[in-house]
């Protein structure tokens, strides 16, 4: 056996005097869900998976106990060539078994994975060759996932092969998911503030994506305790059960809004002190703490803090700024642009979704604990310039400039660790989207763009006022 080789076997060792903390730690660390169990002459003694570690975190068992308690103390594996046991039913690629290959002393020197074809003939497939130190992420639950971002990221990561689960209680109503009919997609009508909703979202999922939240500025404004609620204290609550239930990739989606006013500042790092001007971002701030408090050796959150999206969306919005200058244009409507020398960072809806999407892919120890700011130097811009390119795409837009302004943030941004993380380049330019807006308003023939179809604020305040 190559060395390589056997340094990426003991990777999913551990000793049989182990506890089941341990044994998270290692499966975590590998790419299988499996850890071997072995004695002191690293003989096999048995296997854990992340499936026997979650049946018995539920049963409530303490996981400094031995491993040995949830292990698989008899099982298959692969010795002089031929099985130790008969395989007696069908198994799928899918859901195909880990089978240690042992040598003459039962030390492990291989790993296959074991399915069945269509004639039911056993399959053996050699993976430590190909074995790479990252957890596979096959099924994703994503909360708010029929939302702005969330109707986009459900469809890319659907079009590459992951199940999606979308838990959301459509406070937008359903349009942003209502035409998915992919075998791979499972939606779950709840609200993250329900434990019951939230342990029936997580059941069997590799990782989270955490989108379900009052977005934006003036719509968390309006009820300050259901913003704290939603924000806050449910984003606490579904990152300690993907804690409790061994879910350990968890991305929270934070917001550059956090950086608050720092007008003059040079680029704002993920280090930078905070200065939220909003309680949006005293939210979204407070989120942060208390998921990077639960991190340890195996629960590994990441924080993303999103420039500000514009784009196209199964569910649309034109309360982002660029989506509503541009809708405007589309409809001859006066644009006003108050102050104007204030830097914002832009980011297309599809290229935060592939940014999502990178994660997903990323070695879970490279972004461990992470904050990370998500966007492109270039689409990182005064607004007084994206007046210049409103006008340039749309010549008949009318542009009012005015002194006054009502929202102080400010913040030029550095995403240098985004690109020595992900290499991401963007996909769309404000140009290009704004062209394809106009025309999308156009064609749908939308006349009103303040409609609660289309803005959280207005959507909220009907939704409040009935209250």
């Amino acid at each position: 056996m190559k060395k390589n080789e056997a340094a990426k076997i003991k990777n999913l060792l551990i000793k049989n005097d182990s506890s089941i903390k341990e044994a998270m730690r290692v499966i975590d660390r590998g790419a299988l869900g499996i850890a071997f169990i072995v004695n002191k002459e690293n003989r096999l003694v048995g296997l854990v998976t992340d499936g026997n570690i979650r049946r018995a975190l539920i049963k409530g068992i303490d996981i400094d106990s031995s491993v040995k308690k949830i292990a698989n103390l008899d099982p298959l594996f692969i010795r002089n060539k031929k099985m130790n046991k008969k395989i007696n039913r069908v198994i799928p690629l899918e859901k195909a078994l880990c089978i240690p290959s042992l040598n003459s002393d039962y030390q492990i020197e291989n790993v296959f994975l074991l399915y069945t074809n269509h004639n039911q003939n056993e399959i053996l497939s050699p993976i430590i060759k190909k074995y790479v130190v990252n957890r596979n992420v096959k099924k994703v639950l994503i909360t708010g996932g029929a939302g702005y971002l969330g109707s986009v990221l459900s469809r890319l990561l659907l079009s590459h092969g992951y199940q999606v689960v979308v838990l959301d209680n459509l406070t937008y109503g359903n349009r942003g998911i209502k035409d998915i009919t992919n075998k791979n997609f499972e939606f779950i009508k709840g609200d993250c503030r329900n434990i019951s909703d939230i342990t029936k979202a997580t059941k069997e999922v590799d990782a989270v994506i955490h989108l379900a939240a009052i977005v934006g500025d003036p719509a968390s404004s309006l009820n300050p305790k259901e913003t704290i609620e939603i924000n806050y204290l449910s984003t606490t609550t579904l990152a300690e059960a993907c804690k409790f239930n061994q879910i350990n990739r968890f991305l929270f989606i934070s917001t550059c809004s956090v950086y608050g006013a720092q007008a003059g500042s040079k680029k704002i790092s993920e280090n930078s002190p905070l200065n939220p001007v909003s309680i949006y971002a005293q939210t979204k701030i407070k989120s942060e703490h208390g998921i990077l408090a639960l991190a340890d050796e195996n629960f590994s959150p990441t924080i993303f803090r999103f420039a500000t999206l514009f784009g196209l969306s199964p569910r649309m919005r034109f309360d982002l700024v660029i989506n509503l200058f541009a809708a405007k244009a589309a409809l001859n409507e006066k644009i006003e642009i108050f102050g104007g020398e204030q830097f914002r960072p832009f980011l297309g809806v599809s290229d935060a979704a592939s940014a999502c999407q990178a994660w997903l892919k990323t070695p879970i120890d490279k972004i461990s604990g992470e904050i990370i700011n998500i966007g492109f130097d270039n689409q990182n811009i005064k607004i007084t310039d994206l007046g210049k390119i409103i006008k340039k795409n749309a010549p008949e837009a009318k542009i009012e400039i005015k002194k006054e302004v009502p929202d102080k943030r400010d913040y030029n941004v550095s995403f240098k660790k985004m690109r020595k993380l992900f290499r991401l380049k963007p996909s769309e330019t404000i140009s290009q989207a704004i062209k394809e807006m106009k025309n999308m308003v156009l064609k749908e023939k939308i006349k009103n763009i303040n409609s609660p179809l289309y803005n959280n604020y207005q959507h909220f305040l009907k939704h409040f006022v009935k209250k």
